[in-house]
């Protein structure tokens, strides 16, 4: 479930910041992120960045986009990662196919979460 306290207008900051840790911890260039930054050829992040900046926001936001509202192919550029987290808040909006969606992916967020804790 999505967490509380978070909302719709904090989310390119807070794609930015996890992006920019990544960045940082890949010895990357610190640079100034803009929307059409793709994540590979400008950034040089690495499609196991990628799944390690996925990781990272689901702690963030408690919830998966990628489970079921936003193919992770379709993430290329900086502005397609943040749209893809957007849409966690716009399942009355309609861009996510339906509540029942969203739901469905927050719990499967929580459960992955769980058994990955559970692991440890």
């Amino acid at each position: 479930m999505l967490k509380e306290g978070i909302a719709a207008a904090q989310v390119n900051g807070l794609v930015h910041a996890a992006i920019a840790r990544i960045m940082e911890l890949r010895g990357l260039p610190a640079k100034s992120l803009h929307g059409d930054d793709k994540l590979n050829a400008t950034l040089g992040l690495r499609s196991l960045d990628l799944a390690e900046l996925v990781f990272e926001l689901e702690s963030v936001f408690g919830a998966d986009p990628f489970q079921k509202l936003v193919p992770i192919t379709s993430v290329r550029t900086v502005d397609d990662l943040v749209g893809a987290y957007r849409r966690l808040f716009d399942a009355n909006g309609g861009q996510a196919d339906d509540v029942k969606e969203l739901v469905e992916a927050q719990r499967a967020s929580q459960s992955r979460r769980e058994k990955r804790e559970s692991r440890q």
